[in-house]
């Protein structure tokens, strides 16, 4: 006795000195067999076997010091992590014979194929599954040794976060076939890593993927050292409080996703591979391992922000199954060959709604088809075998969604329009909410037209962070389809990095301020430098779809040299057009510019610009179009895609086309090009061409009003389409002159710089027009909920109601000239 009370002293004292050695960044030397021996038997474990019959299963509840809540119970068997040991009583999920039963099953059979070695640190949890799944010992060893021989790369935040992660999960599985010896100099080696990182656990930024990232990485290597003796036992439960603080305490990570719901701004790389990724596969390892099921705390507790999140990112992907380009994009807005599946995969074997179950799964099989067996590459294998459930429903199809989106409301406002779930059909994404971050761009107001091809761009990409082309281009607002108020007392200065950055027009450049410790903090720092960017004022979408609108308030985005500026799209589905209006009002008369980003050249009024600036005095008509093809591994998607856009107001205006070699990230006012270090890929359509819409006079008040419609290659000529004006001068717009059903689409002609309440028509209304076929009014800016009678050449056809947006909307079968009075009830 007295000599297993010394042993378990020696291995305590042992431990103790692993992990000071290791946190000093010292190497861990290699154990005496011995010594180990005598301080923890070693059960020996043959070939085709994970493990000798393991104790019950017994955790002792530890009360938090706060008297906040307590830290999730872990469960003392092994595996824990993703995946459970069939004797395990704590935690919920899939247990180690389900997973070889699934090993087994058809449906899984295109992830179990992985026969590679231990060649890096993302191959780790594939080989240590394969262990799981066969029982080789020496798979076991392989990973083992791996872990326990080679540095983290702890030189750049999230390749050092995915090293630790994923040793942390594929120790867990193999733990039982290790030498103890081995696996105290991983678990000492997995605490140096989690040390490294734990900065953004313990003072975490709940807008910024690198908190996220090292709050996975943390709470794994908790979850993977915990039973390694009592310095690891303290260390693992450290890290679990920090995890359950970042979570739930003081309005953090899950009030920032309830706040937020479900959305998240760093662009359509980071938020879906850096965050949502991440943030999943922690719940989901805390749920299998511990007591608490996280998952059930947001779903009874947080608004259950994971369904709007897994609308998200549906809305996100373009008909032809790529990622809208948002933010910071890179390669994989394409995303074969990473774990997006997955990521859908999880979060739907999460979701509550059998309807919506059903939905994401039809999707992420759609996504399979056009990806081929690539989506998913072979090293993201083990993703699917813990991801993928395929006793879940896959039906309603994904066709079913909504084909309108209001996501993020009040806060991230990502805002989606469709006219069908078809490849061939239009989306309209437009983002006009708040800023958090730096990989955030200054584009609120932005909007991209897809439609057999992207038929407007997000110009730029992703290039050097801080770079040239980054800081002058890329992020800007001179690189989205946005307004630009120049204000000359604006002028170059040095940004990050020491680089000229030099103004353009646009919205105001924050840097530096996306570091928020709870939701309040930013909400705080939000009204203090302007961070509360836009704000949705309207948004409306017809039952019967007949329009979709929105208003947004866009002046806070662009500082003091705006008094106000909104922007507001109408979008009619059935007709594929499209009416973007916006005021711009400034305390002086400014220069002003309208711009539209496109992949090809454009033609404007019937002409092809040169590379370099061509002006076109009082040009009327641009005409874009996406010409190529698109190959995804499962299908290809040929491009085919025409825009026709309509110029109305200003009535003397300039349109400029600017692009070709050598200008495609033109700054007229730097009289500089902006090229990235490296040039972009293609897929991520950087964009070659804008044009430049300005009035040939600067004015105080400018209104920009331009008509779209949106078509194919088929399409020759673009409908007529004309401005018109009620007569008692309060709505101005536009007049589609279709065959089949015109459209009379109106907004109030206020320039009101008090805002939107002050801006609404104030009835009656009265306006005329001579129509040739029966013609669909929608009237915008209207009081909401207001009564109204809807007299046409002086006969009644009925009484409405305008919306919560203050639309009216209503069909007149009549022709000829058609005299419309909308009087107050």
């Amino acid at each position: 006795m007295r000599s297993f009370i010394f042993s378990v002293m020696l291995l305590g004292s042992l431990l103790a000195f692993l992990t000071s050695q290791a946190l000093a960044g010292n190497e861990v030397s290699i154990i005496d067999k011995a010594v180990l021996a005598s301080a923890r038997p070693i059960h020996p474990i043959s070939a085709g076997e994970t493990s000798t019959k393991p104790p019950a299963d017994q955790s002792v509840q530890t009360p938090r010091p706060d008297g906040h809540r307590s830290v999730p119970v872990v469960s003392t068997l092994r595996p824990r992590i993703f995946i459970r040991a069939d004797e395990a009583t704590l935690g919920t999920g899939m247990t180690l014979s389900e997973l070889r039963m699934r090993g087994n099953s058809p449906a899984y059979k295109d992830w179990v194929v992985y026969d590679g070695e231990a060649k890096g640190f993302g191959s780790l949890p594939e080989v240590a599954m394969r262990y799981l799944l066969r029982g080789d010992r020496n798979d076991a060893l392989s990973v083992g040794e791996f872990i326990a021989d080679r540095s983290f790369p702890l030189n750049e935040h999230t390749s050092a976060a995915a090293a630790i992660y994923y040793s942390a999960i594929a120790f867990d599985w193999v733990r039982n076939a290790l030498p103890d010896e081995m696996a105290v100099r991983i678990a000492a080696r997995l605490v140096a890593g989690a040390d490294h990182l734990i900065g953004g656990v313990k003072s975490p930024s709940i807008n910024h993927n690198y908190s996220m990232v090292s709050l996975h990485a943390v709470s794994m290597v908790a979850l993977a050292i915990y039973g390694e003796g009592a310095a690891f036992d303290q260390k693992a439960r450290a890290y679990l409080e920090l995890t359950d603080d970042h979570f739930l305490k003081d309005n953090m990570l899950f009030e920032t996703f309830r706040q937020k719901g479900g959305t998240w701004g760093e662009g359509n790389h980071y938020s879906q591979f850096v965050v949502f990724h991440p943030f999943l596969m922690t719940l989901r390892g805390l749920q299998t391992a511990t007591d608490k099921d996280y998952f059930a705390i947001i779903r009874d507790q947080y608004d259950n922000f994971l369904e709007p999140m897994a609308k998200f990112i549906v809305a996100n992907f373009r008909p032809d199954f790529t990622q809208e380009r948002i933010g910071d994009v890179t390669l994989r807005v394409a995303p074969g060959g990473t774990f997006m599946r997955p990521l859908i995969d999880l979060l739907t074997a999460e979701l509550a709604d059998k309807k919506l179950q059903g939905q994401m799964r039809s999707f992420s099989e759609e996504l399979s088809a056009y990806y081929g067996p690539g989506l998913v590459s072979e090293v993201y294998g083990w993703m699917m075998m813990i991801s993928f459930d395929a006793k879940l429903p896959d039906e309603p199809s994904y066709k079913t969604l909504p084909l309108t989106m209001r996501l993020g409301k009040n806060a991230y406002e990502h805002i989606m329009f469709r006219n069908g779930w078809e490849e061939s059909s239009t989306m309209i994404t437009y983002i006009s909410g708040d800023h958090y971050t730096d990989h955030q761009h200054l584009d609120k107001g932005n909007f991209l037209i897809y439609k057999k091809g992207g038929l407007t761009i997000d110009g730029g990409g992703y290039p050097s962070m801080y770079g040239q082309n980054w800081s002058n281009y890329s992020t800007r607002t001179l690189a989205h389809n946005c307004v630009l108020i120049f204000d000359p007392a604006e002028k170059p200065h040095e940004g990050v990095r020491g680089i000229e950055v030099y103004p353009d027009g646009g919205q105001r450049i924050e840097r530096g301020t996306q570091s928020h410790r709870t939701w309040l903090d930013y909400l705080a720092i939000s009204k203090e430098r302007g961070l509360n960017t836009a704000d949705v004022l309207a948004f409306d979408a017809d039952a019967s779809s007949r329009y979709n609108y929105v208003k947004s308030d866009l002046s806070t985005g662009y500082g003091n040299k705006a008094e106000w500026v909104d922007r507001q799209l109408l979008y009619l589905p059935q007709a594929d057009y499209l009416i973007v209006k916006d005021r711009v009002i400034s305390a002086e008369p400014l220069e002003k510019a309208w711009l539209l980003h496109f992949e090809e050249t454009p033609q404007i009024d019937g002409k092809v610009p040169a590379t370099g600036v061509t002006d076109y005095r009082n040009a009327a008509v641009t005409i874009a179009q996406r010409t190529g093809s698109v190959d995804l591994g499962g299908k290809t998607v040929d491009y085919s895609g025409k825009l026709f856009v309509k110029s109305l107001l200003p009535a003397k205006r300039t349109i400029s086309a600017i692009g070709g070699p050598g200008y495609e990230y033109y700054n007229r006012k730097a009289d500089k090009n902006f090229p990235p270090e490296k040039p972009f890929a293609p897929i991520m359509e950087p964009g070659n061409w804008r044009i430049e819409l300005s009035p040939q006079k600067a004015s105080a008040a400018t209104v920009f009003l331009n008509a779209f419609e949106i078509a194919d290659s088929s399409v020759k000529k673009m409908a007529p389409v004309s401005y018109i004006r009620s007569k008692d001068k309060k709505m101005e717009g536009v007049f589609f002159q279709s065959q089949g059903v015109q459209y009379i689409a109106l907004f109030s002609a206020s320039l009101d710089k008090r805002g939107n309440d002050f801006q609404r028509a104030g009835l009656p209304v009265r306006y005329t027009q001579r129509t040739s076929s029966p013609a669909d009014h929608i009237l915008t800016e209207l009081e909401p909920g207001k009564k109204v009678k809807v007299l046409i050449n002086g006969r009644s056809i009925g009484s409405f109601e305008t919306t919560s947006a203050g639309v009216l909307s209503f069909h007149d079968e009549g022709v000829g000239a058609r005299k419309v009075e909308i009087l107050a009830e």
